[in-house]
């Protein structure tokens, strides 16, 4: 979410080369015609209803107060600038890929909207909690826009679903995986002041809902997710491009810097996450195992010994 002016098309066409470079054939569908659609706003297709920032964007005092219920939606698809719309579709791409194919486009589409409903009320709830308790009337009248707010409860998804490790926070400092998103909050803020604190932190307390709370099986409850299949990766150090980018898995069949895909040979049988997660590392530890003795150029000592043990002690 940003409070900024609208400026030329570097992002439209960085955004562009970004989708080329992964293949638009290769984009899930929902995810495509998220960052389709929102590209179409920011270009002006739909002047009726997102005329300018001013007309959607989105705070206690015009929601709230005047009841201007519909800019909970508009404000989050519209973005202020070209790059504002390319950090923040690059950043959907890459939990696109992630996310929509682990639990179908189906249901990762009932996911976003209900997490763009829920981020922005938690938004307008934030700021007009922030305004009594700090006596401050400018949490109130704060206007934003972006999808940056949906975007941080899809990476609090993304990091739960992914085997702790390293992640990288803006691509460059190292974090426990289990701190990334609030490493973000922060030092987005520090580098973007004029992003939306409040709209960040949103997104983080919806994505903590489904996580650890009682969303996921409320939502569950009206529709089911899709198949989710398990990975036979070894986790790897996440780097994050953009405000929120990231590739959670990696495949040992691709090659380095290439976005990831699930394994959909490998379905999960009805196991638990932590039983994935389990196997899955079993199998890479098994799997180096097996290449390390593979690649030894001399038998190991200590096996043959045991192996000529063995052999003896049969003829006793």
């Amino acid at each position: 979410m940003y409070n900024r002016n609208r400026r030329g098309g570097l992002g439209v066409m960085l955004l562009a080369g970004q989708m080329m470079n992964v293949g638009v054939h290769r984009i899930p569908p929902v995810t495509l015609a998220l960052i389709a659609a929102q590209t179409a706003i920011f270009l002006n297709f739909v002047p009726q209803y997102f005329p300018s920032a001013t007309a959607v964007c989105m705070s206690t005092y015009l929601v709230y107060y005047h009841k201007q219920w519909k800019r909970l939606i508009l404000g989050t698809f519209f973005h202020a600038d070209d790059m504002h719309l390319y950090f923040n579709m690059s950043s959907l791409l890459m939990k696109g890929l992630t996310l929509e194919k682990r639990f179908g486009s189906v249901y990762f589409a009932y996911l976003v909207a209900v997490f763009t409903g829920l981020t922005s009320l938690t938004y307008v709830g934030l700021n007009m909690f922030l305004e009594n308790a700090m006596e401050d009337h400018t949490y109130s009248t704060s206007c934003a826009v972006g999808f940056s707010g949906v975007l941080f409860a899809l990476k609090v998804l993304t990091t739960h679903y992914t085997p702790p490790g390293l992640h990288y926070a803006l691509g460059i400092i190292p974090v426990p995986s289990r701190f990334i998103y609030w490493a973000e909050l922060v030092l987005i803020q520090m580098v973007t002041p004029n992003a939306s604190f409040t709209g960040h932190l949103a997104g983080i307390v919806v994505g903590l809902l489904y996580i650890k709370g009682p969303l996921k099986t409320i939502m569950d409850g009206f529709v089911p997710p899709g198949p989710s299949y398990t990975y036979t990766a070894r986790s790897s150090g996440y780097r994050s491009a953009g405000y929120t980018t990231g590739r959670s898995w990696s495949s040992p069949r691709q090659q380095y810097g290439q976005p990831s895909y699930p394994d959909h040979s490998a379905y999960t049988g009805g196991m638990s996450e932590e039983e994935q997660y389990a196997r899955a590392r079993e199998e890479s530890l098994r799997q180096q195992q097996t290449a390390g003795q593979s690649n030894r150029l001399y038998p190991d000592l200590d096996e043959l010994r045991s192996r000529r043990s063995e052999h003896y002690n049969q003829y006793r």
